[in-house]
């Protein structure tokens, strides 16, 4: 016998229950989604707070693409690894300077193929380049062979600048693709050097470490 606050069991409906919500409860308020859509239209700085999303950063990227290499700046390229040259001349020149064989490997390594880069650009360029190997196998010592691998590409440099210049001075330009490779053969020369140029000062570093160090 059932209690009379008991509901019966076969008239329970499945579907119902405590906790569960009505079909029109799920259902969205229409009414509410209009309205915030008309805030968003009345408020449109809303969705530019937010800034702009990675597909628009990547459109803008290339609707504005990097303008290309000129003559002018080839120069002043040519005239900054000049001047990296010239940074490395004076630390080989130092008297304190002392390598080891694995410096002197790295350093060989490293302005060999910074020259290879240099004499590529300057090929491009017009410059005469010369046969500069002859002149690195007269030399055993190594320092001196380094001194004369930079005092090579600071001549290619200079040859390449020049070329440069008689070109703007008779009007006459190099063809895009000519400038692109001479400017990414001079950054590879420029790292090359760059790399050089800290082993270099390491080793010069030490040196001064040595001799500040009291017995």
């Amino acid at each position: 016998m059932t209690s009379p606050t008991t509901p019966d069991p076969d008239k329970l409906d499945p579907l119902s229950g405590r906790g569960q919500s009505s079909p029109s409860d799920d259902m969205p308020d229409q009414n509410a989604f209009k309205g915030h859509m008309e805030d968003k239209e009345a408020n449109p700085l809303q969705q530019q707070a937010k800034g702009p999303s990675p597909i628009d950063l990547a459109n803008q990227q290339k609707m504005s693409p990097s303008a290309p290499p000129t003559m002018d700046k080839i120069h002043q390229q040519m005239t900054s690894v000049s001047g990296s040259l010239g940074d490395i001349k004076n630390k080989l020149q130092n008297k304190n300077l002392k390598l080891k064989n694995s410096d002197k490997y790295l350093v060989r390594k490293k302005l060999g193929n910074a020259n290879e880069h240099i004499k590529a650009a300057a090929k491009k360029t017009g410059a005469d380049t010369g046969d500069f190997e002859k002149k690195l196998n007269q030399s055993k010592n190594p320092i001196a062979r380094f001194l004369s691998m930079v005092s090579d590409g600071q001549h290619q440099m200079v040859q390449a600048a020049d070329s440069i210049k008689k070109l703007n001075a008779n009007g006459k330009k190099m063809q895009p693709g000519d400038l692109l490779l001479v400017q990414i053969k001079l950054n590879k020369a420029q790292q090359e050097l760059n790399y050089t140029s800290v082993i270099l000062g390491n080793a010069t570093s030490m040196i001064k470490t040595l001799f500040n160090i009291q017995i």
